[in-house]
């Protein structure tokens, strides 16, 4: 990977002094986000890593944010992770993060010393990792050329891209929009594999890469996690799709169904509990449960290899209040010694499991087994 070879192989992360962090204002999105990461890993290896590269000054924020951070959390002492009680150090203020603020909101002029208003942490996430992506490809001198990973969010909407098939028809043709590699998108991307068929014409296949699944959770049938994957995968029906550019193809009735092509390592679930529209922002409050651990159901996947199904619950982001652009946001994370820990800012609480399974979370990631 990347940028090993400078350094010899790290340690493995055993596990991070908990700290929590301290908000001036409408800065919990961000605060959720972060704590959320640092359950994965993998990331905070890489965190770890970034900590001991020469990173430029110019050029990185992210990098150089996340870099920094990291050294604020010291490795608790041993012994402390087989009690049940869990050390904690005081809250800091994320301050390190204050150009990456500005880059995600250019409009708001308060940053990191109180915010006028709430941003969408899942946005949030999305955001800092599309320019952590960049950034790393920045620093091995590499382009992303696509602008890291913008371009593939993938929604079950997305119609334009299926207006060709092929050359005047004559193959399935499978177009892959590669991204290069980086270490990030090798910790939390995958990728999936979209077919369209329509009567009379080859099938056409796309393979896009994610960072994240956005899931849609509106539809009654939508109870579990495990039932939006589902619904992710299913077969849909787009009219007026057109067959091909010439020829009698036309505007024909054609179905795409997605599925996952490659796994991630860390699987980030997004459930679309917001939208924006004319009509102003609206938050959708319905139930949806998620377990522990769950194995990734065989039809979801283009080939039914060995590589491993099953993933395990890491940690949460929780947005409470009924608006997108009020309320507050937490995240439950799993801790070392497997005990959950609530991140309410600067308030850190162990918390028994069942508190971690409500039913209103809002984004949540899962570490493949």
């Amino acid at each position: 990977m990347f940028g090993k070879q400078l350094m010899g192989p790290l340690p493995a992360v055993k596990s991070l002094l908990p700290r929590g962090l301290i908000n001036t204002g409408n800065l919990c999105f961000l605060n959720a986000t972060l704590q959320a990461l640092l359950s994965c890993s993998p990331f905070v290896e890489l965190l770890q890593e970034l900590r001991i590269r020469d990173i430029p000054k110019v050029g990185f924020p992210t990098l150089t944010a996340f870099a920094e951070f990291i050294s604020d959390f010291d490795m608790p002492t041993s012994s402390n992770l087989k009690k049940d009680a869990v050390e904690t150090g005081r809250p800091f203020r994320p301050a390190m993060f204050e150009s990456v603020l500005k880059n995600f909101t250019p409009d708001v002029p308060n940053n990191i010393s109180g915010r006028p208003r709430q941003e969408d942490a899942q946005e949030f996430l999305s955001f800092i990792m599309d320019q952590m992506h960049d950034e790393l490809l920045k620093l091995e001198g590499q382009s992303s050329g696509t602008n890291g990973f913008k371009t593939s969010t993938v929604s079950s909407t997305e119609e334009d891209e299926w207006e060709t098939v092929g050359p005047k028809n004559k193959s399935a043709v499978t177009r892959t929009q590669s991204i290069i590699p980086s270490e990030l998108s090798d910790i939390f991307g995958g990728q999936l594999r979209s077919v369209v068929k329509a009567r009379g014409n080859k099938a056409s296949a796309t393979v896009q890469p994610f960072l994240l699944l956005h899931l849609d959770i509106h539809l009654e049938v939508v109870r579990t996690i495990e039932d939006a994957l589902h619904l992710f995968s299913a077969p849909e029906n787009l009219e007026g799709y057109r067959a091909s550019a010439i020829g009698k193809g036309g505007v024909v009735t054609a179905r795409k169904s997605i599925k996952i092509q490659t796994l991630s390592k860390i699987m980030i679930l997004h459930l679309m509990r917001f939208s924006y529209g004319s009509q102003g922002s609206a938050k959708l409050l319905k139930p949806v449960h998620f377990p522990l651990e769950f194995m990734l159901s065989r039809e979801l996947l283009v080939s039914t290899s060995t590589e491993s199904r099953k993933y395990e619950l890491v940690a949460t982001v929780t947005h409470h209040g009924r608006e997108p652009s009020k309320g507050h946001y937490t995240a439950d994370v799993r801790h070392a010694n497997g005990q959950w820990l609530r991140f309410d800012d600067a308030s850190v609480t162990a918390i028994a499991t069942s508190k971690v399974l409500h039913d209103q979370a809002y984004v949540l990631f899962y570490k493949q087994v």
